[in-house]
Formats: C-alpha cells, sequence, structure tokens
C-alpha cells in the first residue's frame, strides 16, 4: 500500500515520527507535513499565494517533503505532485486531543478529511498534550487492529483520540459519536489594541461521546462524514416552502 502520513504539528514533530514509522511495516510511507506548526488551521487552504514544496531529508529511511500550506495543502500536493497513487492517508499523531467540537478547528482532521475529499481512505489521531509514551506503547496494536479489520473507508474520516493524559494505558476501544464541547473565552491585552486568549471556560455535554469516553480511559473511534446538514431540522423547515 501507498501510505501518505500527514500532520498539523509540523515536519519536526514528534507524532509524526512516531506513526510513520510504525505505519512501514504496512506499506510504503511517505511523509508530507507543513514546515511549521500549523494547530488550529482547521480546512483553510492556500489559493491565491504559492505554496513552497520541497524535499525535507527529515528521516534517513522515509521519503519527506515540507510545504509552506496547510495540514489539508500537504494531503493537495502530495496527491497531485508525487505521481503516487495513495490507498491511505494517515493524519497525526497529533499532540492535543481532537474529540468533541475540536474537530471543527484540528487541521489533523481537516488533513484526513482532505483525504477523503479525494477519494482516499482517511485516519485521523490525535493524544493529549505530550502524552506519548502511551502512543509509543499502544500506538502498534492499534493499527494492526485499523488493518486487521479493514476499518478505514472512502465513505468516513475515522477520527481517533487516545484517552485523557491521566491514563498511562488504555482500557480498550470504544466506536461513538462525536461529542459536544462549548467554549466561552476570555481575551486579555497584551499591548495596545492587540490581545491574546486568556482562559476558556469549557461546557461538555455528559452523554456517551468521544469526549466522555476518553476521560474514563477509552481509546475512541468516530466516523466523520463530510455531510453536515441538520437533517431534522431541513425535515422541520420544509414545511415553510413555498
Amino acid at each position: 500500500m501507498n501510505i501518505l502520513v500527514v500532520n498539523d504539528d509540523g515536519i519536526n514533530a514528534i507524532g509524526i515520527d512516531i506513526l510513520a514509522h510504525h505505519l512501514m511495516k504496512y506499506g510504503r510511507v511517505v511523509v508530507v507535513a507543513p514546515n511549521q506548526g500549523r494547530s488550529a488551521a482547521s480546512h483553510s487552504i492556500v489559493i491565491s499565494d504559492s505554496i513552497y514544496f520541497g524535499e525535507a531529508n527529515r528521516f534517513s529511511d522515509i521519503k519527506s517533503y515540507e510545504i509552506s500550506g496547510t495540514p489539508a495543502d500537504c494531503v493537495r500536493l502530495g496527491s497531485s505532485l508525487l505521481n503516487i497513487d495513495f490507498d491511505l492517508v494517515f493524519s497525526g499523531v497529533n499532540d492535543g486531543l481532537n474529540c468533541g467540537t475540536d474537530i471543527f478547528y484540528s487541521g489533523t482532521v481537516a488533513a484526513a478529511r482532505e483525504g477523503m475529499i479525494l477519494g482516499i481512505p482517511s485516519v485521523a489521531i490525535s493524544t493529549d498534550f505530550g502524552s506519548f509514551d502511551i502512543v509509543k506503547n499502544e500506538l502498534d496494536d492499534l493499527l494492526k487492529y485499523i488493518f486487521d479489520n479493514k476499518l478505514y473507508s472512502k465513505d468516513y474520516v475515522l477520527n481517533i483520540n487516545f484517552p485523557k493524559k491521566t491514563f498511562t494505558k488504555s482500557l480498550g476501544y470504544r466506536f461513538t459519536k462525536q461529542g459536544i464541547k462549548l467554549y466561552k473565552t476570555v481575551f486579555m491585552e497584551v499591548e495596545n489594541k492587540k490581545y491574546k486568549e486568556r482562559d476558556s471556560k469549557v461546557t461538555i455535554d455528559n452523554d456517551i461521546n468521544d469526549v466522555t469516553l476518553g476521560e474514563k480511559g477509552y481509546i475512541t473511534f468516530v466516523p466523520l462524514g463530510l455531510d453536515q446538514t441538520s437533517h431534522m431540522s431541513l425535515d422541520n423547515l420544509m414545511k415553510y416552502e413555498k
């Protein structure tokens, strides 16, 4: 298999190093990553400016490239310029969870979504900030589970999150839905008319979902689609048609 590995933390991030090397047993791995951190880039792409794309020589045993664009651009340029028919896109391992409504901000998830848009089965993997020990210990089994069961699909992005960093070992795997995290952010002035986020009050729904299961110690799997239509709302609104 030809596997494209991307991220939003940048070409020098530890997570992409771990993921790319663990994937080598499943096929030919090629890395394309931003030349700097692009966290919370969401699904932005560069459309009016030129984008640098060149060899990175990040690894001695894996071909790697860096770009000046976004995580989604990594997939766009990698699939276009490298003359390789990629069978899979893996994005991550991100330094920071991407569960609940964080997926809307996430460049990691967006890169996988771009793979899906291009018709390539795609997987996004994230862990809590700084908790790469659990990734190193469990990623091999996780990838085997994914490949043995062929959990990847063109019909969805498989969004995977390791548990909260309070857990050094996961309690198992759970397939679930996306949770809801609502932010109320407070900003402070750091210079004249320049502001920076000070803190955020986060409200989390208590339903069973990727957020709550991650807090209980599980690795979570959420299939994410492209259709963001609220179909229940659409059915209700259609009665107003003229």
